[in-house]
């Protein structure tokens, strides 16, 4: 390989945000004396270990194996020495809500067979063999049926000219909407899916599904190659006669969630939070015992190291949540409220052990929304840059000065992404504008083993663990503290950080003008210069929340309003900036420039504040909103609900009191997406019916 193919590759592999090598960060927030304690007593290969034991357990919201893996856990925190271990539990039924939450009952399963009995008998899976081959919430059944061939089976054409009463169906799509159709409408016995994720690089895997039918029924998966093989003979005109054998139960159960503290010192009120989903299929090795494990080797770390004194007592209390998604953090929530406003901030570990370069993954930083401003997302973004700076294999002499590895894991690079908020695990819940906990989130992604029995604890790199968990406690370790200097320190890391992103908004604007070609070009100058106002404001809402961080030192938050008023002063100028761009624009399209001025519409929503129910906490559920406009004749399909899921979210959390409609517009507009100004006030008259917002 030559010498300039050679480094182009190694900037490749690296990863880094700003795609360039020396555009990463080699030195470190914390000191080097905590971060070398943290990387010698971190150990991937213990949150394996973790991950082999949890993985074994079928874990299943409010289920009985999903108990079983609770109390291990509880077992290894109690022996690590950490403080108030339990478990906590919660109903779970169809009629509980948790907030705007609604609960579901447990289910369970015992066996579950699928047969060919004729032409001749063959085992086609099972659910000792394979657990997720069979639906979750697929109910007991003894049934013998022809199979029968139906394509997709999602749609009503799919089965025209074709009698499923009684039969059992084989389809390629989703188990669930299969099961609507062939079960639900059409009176099949039960269904049989190929449909597989990333079927043809894995085509031995099979994909786990929920079902939600109103007829107890069952739906088994199989995998690409098995499935393929079958569809085939029904193709050729075999007749084939299965039998499938299920003993299973939907019942009230419960969420359990593992609770356990590391208690701070003087600042013991104020609490940092940290999560892993506990559930899922099995064996869920990535998704999510990595997460859990993670959480697990973190907590036994620090405590070893606090112990015996090489990193110092916290100030603030650690409080670590092992929870079934979603579920466990709303119910927890709910039940504890006066918990949660003593949280500053949280991180949330899901899918994090995955070998980078063998399933071309990345790491990912997912930052707290905009609605949560705050510096948690500069602590992580420094050590995220700091460990990849130290753990690729560098073109110039020296080589790597502080790599994480463990001994049994992978050398790989760490190519990672620092990005925008994302929903899809408990950040979604504790990021919620009344619950208040800004909170980043670790994922690794693509995973082609997502949701699938491939998930395996072998497909977890001990490496990436030590990573995930060095990031984590390191963080940790930085913000449990409120020393003065590390105060004053924060303030200079973020205040760069915060130069950055403005200077990228300014481009974003610019770029946003430049998509323009006719009459549209006022509305994108308009929209651009938006991007600007609010990516100020949210800057400096981050240098705000800053003093919230130590209690200690008056000068620092002297030190933080100087920052401030120093960002403030240059949006004029930036303003100017896009200003400028746009009338050379104009000039290049032989446009008159326009001034920037409000429509009626704007004006009207300029003066109108919503409110949220203070009752009403936590992110809004689909099926709360249903439940609360239940015969009242309104129409829920709004535009605004075709669009990215995380601007319907982010609506509800820009409402404080203070915004006006106008000003929660031009927010998720600059975070998201321009959305259309009535589209939100739709939507927030829709809220307004269903008792969530006040107009």
């Amino acid at each position: 390989m030559k010498k300039s193919e050679f480094a182009c590759l190694t900037m490749m592999l690296a990863g880094v945000f700003s795609g360039v090598l020396w555009g990463q960060n080699r030195v470190s927030i914390l000191s080097e004396e905590a971060i070398r304690a943290l990387n010698n007593e971190i150990s991937g290969e213990r949150a394996q270990d973790y991950i082999r034991n949890i993985a074994h357990h079928k874990r299943d919201q409010a289920s009985d194996e999903y108990h079983k893996a609770a109390e291990w856990v509880v077992e290894q925190l109690q022996k690590f020495g950490l403080s108030e271990v339990h478990i906590e539990k919660y109903p779970a039924d169809d009629d509980i809500y948790y907030y705007m939450h609604k609960a579901r009952r447990g289910w369970d399963a015992e066996f579950a067979e699928l047969w060919i009995i004729e032409p001749r008998q063959e085992k086609l899976t099972s659910y000792a063999d394979i657990p997720v081959s069979l639906a979750n919430r697929s109910q007991s059944c003894h049934v013998t049926g022809e199979l029968i061939y139906v394509g997709n089976g999602t749609r009503g054409e799919d089965y025209a000219g074709l009698d499923v009463k009684g039969k059992i169906v084989l389809a390629e799509g989703s188990g669930d909407a299969v099961a609507q159709w062939a079960v639900d409408r059409l009176g099949a016995l039960g269904a049989v899916t190929i449909n597989q994720r990333f079927a043809h690089e894995e085509p031995d895997n099979v994909s786990r599904m929920r079902i939600f039918t109103e007829t107890p029924t069952f739906v088994f998966g199989l995998s690409h190659r098995r499935g393929e093989a079958l569809k085939a003979r029904l193709l050729r005109g075999e007749n084939i006669i299965v039998k499938a054998d299920v003993q299973a139960t939907i019942h009230p159960g419960h969420y359990e969630n593992v609770i356990a503290t590391i208690y701070g010192a003087d600042l013991a009120a104020e609490e940092i939070l940290l999560t892993a989903h506990l559930c899922h299929y099995k064996p869920g090795a990535n998704d999510n015992a990595s997460g859990s494990a993670c959480l697990m080797e973190m907590g036994r770390a620090l405590k070893r190291l606090i112990d015996e004194g090489k990193i110092k007592r916290p100030q603030r209390t650690i409080r670590f949540l092992w929870v079934p998604e979603m579920s466990g953090s709303i119910a927890y929530a709910a039940t504890h409220p006066e918990i949660v406003d003593r949280m500053i901030a949280g991180i949330n570990f899901d899918m994090v052990g995955q070998y980078l370069n063998d399933n071309n993954s990345t790491f990912f930083l997912h930052c707290t929304p905009h609605s949560q401003p705050h510096y948690i997302n500069d602590i992580l973004a420094n050590l995220v840059e700091f460990v990849a700076a130290h753990n690729v294999e560098p073109l110039t002499s020296g080589g790597e000065s502080f790599p994480v590895l463990s001994f049994s894991g992978s050398r790989d690079a760490f190519r990672y992404r620092i990005a925008g908020y994302t929903g899809g695990s408990d950040q979604y819940i504790f990021n919620d504008g009344l619950l208040d906990v800004p909170s980043a989130f670790f994922l690794i992604w693509p995973d082609r083993y997502y949701h699938t029995s491939g998930d395996k604890p072998e497909i977890c790199d001990p490496t990436q663990l030590k990573r995930t968990s060095f990031l984590g406690a390191a963080a940790v370790v930085y913000l449990m503290d409120d020393c003065p200097h590390k105060a004053r320190r924060l303030a200079g890391e973020v205040y760069t950080r915060t130069a950055s992103r403005i200077t990228l908004e300014v481009k974003r604007a610019f770029d946003f003008i430049n998509q323009s070609d006719g009459e549209d070009l006022h509305e994108n100058y308009k929209e651009a210069v938006n991007f600007i106002e609010q990516a100020y404001k949210r800057e400096i809402a981050v240098l705000l929340s800053l003093k919230n961080y130590s209690r200690r030192d008056e000068s620092g938050d002297e030190y933080v309003d100087a920052l401030i008023q120093k960002i403030a002063a240059q949006q004029k100028g930036s303003i100017q900036d896009v200003l400028n761009f746009y009338r050379i624009t104009c000039r290049a399209l032989e446009l008159s420039p326009r001034k920037i001025t409000l429509t009626t519409a704007e004006e009207k929503a300029q003066t109108i504040v919503p409110r949220r129910n203070p009752k009403l906490k936590g992110p809004l559920s689909n099926d709360f909103l249903q439940e609360r406009l239940k015969g009242k004749n309104v129409r829920t399909d709004l535009p605004i609900n075709r669009m990215d899921s995380r601007i319907t979210y982010e609506i509800l959390n820009f409402i404080d009191g203070k915004k006006s409609v106008l000003d929660i517009r031009n927010a998720v507009s600059a975070e998201f997406e321009p959305v259309r100004l009535e589209w939100v006030i739709d939507y927030l008259e829709l809220l307004e019916k269903a008792g969530i917002v006040k107009m």
